[in-house]
């Protein structure tokens, strides 16, 4: 992999919502566990979906940026990255419209809440939760600064100060098993397997969405471009509505399983890999399998190498960028 060519056709996306990225920390400052605390359950999903929301729009077409295990940011593939920010910037406008209706009613929210039988109940003699609430809720003008949707993109020409030790270098090198690693959580979450012998034509919303992580992530490895045409051809042979069965089932469980590994998509045999032959038994990942979401930094005169996909961090959804995608 050219590490030069890749940086000058990525762009590095972050965005922070509603104060925190979405990634879990072990840090209790996050203002909204905090301040949630004198308010109802729920009080912030509108924030929690826009998390998830911005996260899905990156992730159809990016990979995460892993700095010691955390996401830190989005690489997205250049032609990409105008798309993404029209998307965000709906997206921003929706929550800036929800923030407003929000601030505006939160006044009536505390009251309510506070005057919940739940909250009667005295702390100390003298104080219920109830007062501690009236009184420690948070304030309009402070969430005003607080629920924020900042956004940046940055592209990186080169990164030349520091070599081969820019970290950079071995996040780049590490892309290919992030992205395999990413297709293969969104199968495991969306397919139930081949158990039952038929399937809806819903899941070729998933077929779509590896076709277009595949399509995007094509700059990194060339075993992308052939999962980008193995998604075209089981494409063209499923029915668009209704069961899919008998054969075609047959087939669009072959590349599901295949996908639910990230070893697979990025062994050797990914290249000789078709759908379409039900019978080609997927073979057994390559010893260079990835065992570590650290990636490995290729030795200098070695052929291009498989970098290692780490183990996945267990995460929310919602809690996303505190990326809870």
């Amino acid at each position: 992999m050219d590490i030069t060519q890749v940086l000058s056709n990525m762009v590095l996306v972050d965005i922070i919502i509603g104060g925190s990225t979405g990634e879990r920390t072990l840090e209790a400052d996050d203002f909204i566990r905090e301040v949630g605390k004198m308010l109802p359950p729920g009080t912030f999903s509108w924030v929690s979906k826009a998390r998830t929301d911005a996260k899905r729009i990156i992730l159809r077409v990016g990979a995460a940026r892993r700095v010691d295990n955390r996401v830190r940011g989005y690489f997205v593939p250049l032609d990409r990255a105008q798309a993404v920010s029209d998307e965000l910037r709906t997206l921003r406008d929706t929550f800036q419209t929800q923030k407003a209706e929000f601030l505006q009613e939160l006044p009536n929210i505390v009251e309510e809440w506070a005057a919940n039988p739940q909250n009667a109940v005295e702390i100390k003699p003298g104080l219920t939760r109830a007062d501690l609430i009236r009184n420690h809720a948070p304030k309009a003008s402070d969430l005003d600064k607080l629920l924020r949707f900042a956004m940046s993109a940055t592209q990186i020409q080169s990164s030349q100060f520091f070599g081969e030790d820019d970290a950079l270098h071995t996040e780049v090198t590490g892309l290919p098993g992030q992205a395999a690693l990413e297709i293969a959580e969104d199968v495991k979450k969306s397919w139930k397997g081949a158990a039952g012998g038929k399937t809806t034509s819903r899941v070729l919303g998933l077929v779509r969405r590896i076709r277009q992580k595949a399509d995007s992530m094509g700059i990194l490895s060339p075993k992308f471009e052939h999962l980008r045409e193995a998604c075209d051809r089981v494409l063209k042979q499923m029915p668009q509505t209704g069961a899919i069965e008998g054969l075609e089932f047959m087939q669009i469980s072959a590349l599901l399983e295949f996908c639910s590994r990230p070893e697979n998509i990025l062994a050797e045999q990914s290249m000789r890999f078709d759908p379409l032959d039900v019978e080609m038994e997927v073979e057994a990942p390559a010893q260079q399998a990835l065992v570590e979401l650290e990636p490995v930094t290729p030795a200098p005169a070695a052929a291009e190498s498989i970098p290692s996909v780490p183990a996945p961090e267990s995460q929310p959804l919602d809690q996303h960028f505190a990326f809870e995608f």
